[in-house]
């Protein structure tokens, strides 16, 4: 499990054009925008895009480790999507539990409708 740690934030640029192509929006608040598509590899991964508008460095790579905390404790890689989050100004003020709850009602959402379309 630790070597996929470090695995679950690398992309290439064209594992990055098929992640927007087939990607879906499953949440888009004042904060960020979530996007989900199928998984490329054997485990998914979270791809974060975080510009200078968002704040200073510390502040974007404290956003860049958060997410990538929730990703790796809650075990997201494990399901079978590849998940890009856009981050936005209000994102800085946000705190860790809510940020949670975002991301994690994302997956919910989209696990729901993969089982709606088995059914």
């Amino acid at each position: 499990m630790k070597n996929i740690a470090k695995k679950i934030s690398k992309f290439t640029k064209r594992e990055i054009d098929y992640l927007f192509q087939h990607a879906r929006r499953l949440n888009k608040t004042k904060e960020c925008v979530i996007l989900l598509a199928p998984r490329q590899l054997d485990f998914g991964r979270v791809l974060i895009i975080a510009s200078r508008k968002v704040g200073n460095a510390p502040e974007r790579n404290l956003i860049r480790r958060r997410i990538k905390s929730i990703f790796y404790e809650a075990q997201l890689f494990e399901h079978q999507f590849d998940c890009a989050v856009i981050t936005y100004k209000p994102m800085v003020d946000l705190p860790f539990d809510q940020l949670k709850n975002l991301i994690l009602d994302a997956y919910r959402k989209a696990l729901q409708s993969n089982e709606n379309k088995a059914s």
